[in-house]
């Protein structure tokens, strides 16, 4: 987080009332909202519908798709047809029915697992955000950088005044990155370092190698990362904790305040036992999303 972004925090204005008129309640997996704005199109969650029973299905006749989903067989026909003009559907004349195309793999292309994280980590950072006040980001590596892919800004009550989502921070000089850094598994660990050292500067320099590596195990020992002390306003303070699954990193979790506002003496048991206990339950979560080995991937290709 560059200097000029972090020369001051605001006590966040509570949001105008919703106008209730326009809104119903309807869960929703996740813990994400459950509030909407307008009724659901019933046209589009019965094409969705659709797509996904012939999924199922792999290949099937209007007969079948109408026994599946109760839709009539006149509607189902009128959707098969916009699917086959859109390119996701095609009429196998020799089979007698229908069956998806290549073309549906377009609509997964933009996602890389962290949409999952994101489910996971939801309901535990909300909490956490009312917790402790101060807002909470995620991020995950995306080309030798810490990106955050997620944040509370817009709920914590004492929140960034500018904009924190799609924030790109340096992998060896943030808290994000160095908390990433010391809990990723060796192999990409030394990967991240070899390019960091080969391709990043900071303050002109490259950095050093020995200086890093003895900040990776320190943060190790402690559990949790701060930025270096050498870039970092002396206003300001940021923390970061692993979200592990299988004792790796997928992500990190952190948060920054007033040094002013939490004292020294307070950080571990104010700001990172907190945090430390919503990792947790991050890692419970995508334990269960995720059951096998394979894990998440919510990094960025």
């Amino acid at each position: 987080m560059s200097m000029d972004m972090q020369s001051r925090l605001r006590e966040r204005r509570p949001a105008p009332a919703q106008d209730k008129g326009l809104s119903r309640e309807k869960p929703t997996r996740g813990g994400l909202d459950s509030v909407m704005s307008y009724v659901p199109v019933e046209a589009v969650q019965r094409a969705f519908q659709v797509l996904r029973t012939l999924n199922e299905l792999r290949f099937a006749s209007v007969g079948e798709l109408h026994h599946r989903t109760g839709i009539s067989k006149s509607t189902i026909i009128r959707m098969l047809e916009t699917m086959i003009n859109d390119g996701y559907v095609v009429r196998d004349s020799f089979l007698g029915g229908y069956r998806l195309t290549s073309e549906v793999q377009a609509l997964s292309c933009g996602y890389d697992g962290t949409p999952m994280l994101i489910e996971a980590a939801r309901n535990a950072t909300v909490d956490l955000a009312h917790q402790i006040k101060w807002p909470i980001s995620i991020a995950t590596p995306c080309d030798g950088l810490m990106v955050i892919k997620y944040t509370t800004n817009s709920i914590s009550p004492w929140a960034f005044p500018f904009a924190v989502l799609h924030m790109r921070l340096h992998m060896t000089v943030s808290a994000l990155g160095r908390c990433y850094l010391a809990f990723c598994s060796d192999e990409e660990r030394e990967e991240l370092i070899r390019k960091h050292h080969e391709q990043h500067f900071v303050d002109g320099a490259p950095y050093g190698l020995e200086r890093l590596r003895r900040s990776v195990e320190q943060v190790r020992c402690s559990g949790y990362a701060t930025p270096d002390a050498l870039y970092h306003p002396k206003r300001l303070q940021f923390v970061a904790v692993p979200i592990l699954l299988r004792g790796r990193a997928v992500a990190a979790m952190g948060t920054g305040y007033f040094r002013r506002a939490v004292p020294g003496d307070r950080v571990e048991k104010t700001i990172v036992e907190p945090m430390r206990e919503a990792a947790a339950r991050i890692s419970v979560e995508l334990e269960r999303i995720y059951p096998d080995e394979a894990g998440v991937e919510a990094r960025n290709p």
